[in-house]
């Protein structure tokens, strides 16, 4: 059997700061669930910006571990 290429595995760093990426996972969550939620266009485009940005505070967050 021939043994299987593929990308090396990434070691990833614990966040120094573990309750805000928790906290941060969090309201993504919510903003996901009242993204299915709203019905008018407008709404839809604040939420998504909100969720925009906290999913770049979140990748700031686990970016930036110790």
């Amino acid at each position: 059997m021939k043994p299987v290429q593929g990308p090396i595995a990434q070691i990833l760093q614990f966040p120094s700061n573990p309750e805000s990426v928790r906290e941060l996972k969090r309201n993504e969550t919510l903003l996901m669930e009242e993204l299915n939620r709203v019905e008018t266009y407008d709404e839809r485009v604040e939420i998504r910006k909100d969720l925009r940005q906290v999913r770049k505070e979140l990748h700031e967050t686990i970016k930036h571990t110790d």
